[in-house]
């Protein structure tokens, strides 16, 4: 027993090592700066919750020797509530990812939260109404008669999640974000698979495990995406352009001149001073989709170079005339 006791400790305290570490490696070169703001909120609830777990399974098996029943009280709903909380902002941080109208509508905000409302009075009520977790004279931890309702709550999130991921994902034409947002709807499925493994194996840190994965999974997803693309606006980086024109330049290929523009966008910095870099990111992204309908139409190749800067380039083959462009 105490072998098994240390494993999940053990676990849990792994969970918190790999948490600390991706929050740390998480900046805005690699992503928007809410969506890595988002990302740096759920994984500090998630420690919060890995650390409430460890006091969880030493309370559980009487290593606490003041574990009061409020106390066990409190520890069971902050387990089983941050979890749904989890599952809520996993499903807004996939509509932010996603870039969908779902961001811009506040009334879709509400309707959304109101499952994780209900989630939130069956946890508090439970201390007295045993409906989701009770705790018996011998304070040791039960489920409630309307426990699967609190599951239903958190796999009607990750499910819708998964679903948008991969509904979009089905739509999309550039191979690179394909990849990414299926990517999203895989590592919400992994966690949704091993963390329901517990409720079938009890006393496992399994959710602790399927979360942290997730977690990683989205991170070597950046990472792999920050090679060749910016993660802001989805357009080649700046290592991409420089390997794109030192291949055309070195290219024997020369009866199809290259016209290059290199260009700003005005007053930048003053959008950002003024209305905060969340609404800078919107404007780079903008001139970013203004870019990627242009190089669609000419077959340019195109690139944010940096900062507020971007790269545009086009052959002769493609573009008659280089004012037009």
């Amino acid at each position: 027993m105490t072998n098994n006791i240390l494993a999940y400790i053990v676990v849990d305290v792994l969970c918190i090592a790999f948490s600390v570490f991706i929050i740390r490696k998480l900046t805005t070169d690699i992503g928007s700066e809410l969506e890595i703001h988002l990302l740096k909120k759920m994984l500090c609830i998630f420690l919060t919750y890995s650390f409430v777990d460890v006091v969880w399974i030493l309370g559980e098996y009487d290593y606490m020797p003041y574990y009061k029943r409020i106390i066990n009280g409190i520890v069971c709903f902050l387990s089983i509530f941050l979890i749904s909380v989890l599952a809520f902002m996993t499903f807004i941080y996939t509509e932010i990812r996603l870039k969908t109208a779902f961001t811009k509508k506040r009334e879709l905000w509400i309707v959304s939260a109101i499952p994780l409302a209900f989630s939130l009075f069956m946890c508090i009520a439970s201390y007295y109404t045993g409906w989701i977790y009770s705790i018996p004279p011998d304070n040791k931890y039960e489920r409630g008669p309307y426990y699967c309702w609190q599951l239903a709550i958190v796999f009607f999130y990750f499910a819708v999640a998964a679903f948008r991921a991969l509904h979009c994902g089905s739509k999309e034409r550039l191979p690179m974000r394909r990849h990414a947002t299926f990517s999203l709807a895989f590592s919400i499925a992994i966690a949704v698979f091993i963390g329901s493994l517990q409720i079938f194996i009890r006393g496992t840190p399994l959710i602790g495990i399927a979360i942290v994965s997730a977690f990683f999974i989205t991170f070597i997803n950046f990472q792999q995406a920050q090679i060749f693309s910016d993660a802001l606006t989805d357009l080649n980086n700046r290592r991409r352009a420089n390997q794109y024109l030192e291949t055309k330049f070195n290219s024997p290929m020369t009866t199809w001149p290259l016209y290059l523009f290199m260009f700003d966008i005005d007053s930048f910095k003053e959008i950002n001073d003024t209305y905060g870099h969340i609404e800078g990111d919107k404007v780079l992204r903008i001139v970013a989709q203004a870019l990627r309908m242009t190089s669609q139409k000419y077959s340019a190749f195109v690139a944010r170079f940096g900062g507020d800067e971007f790269l545009l380039v086009g052959e002769s083959l493609y573009v008659s005339n280089p004012d037009e462009l």
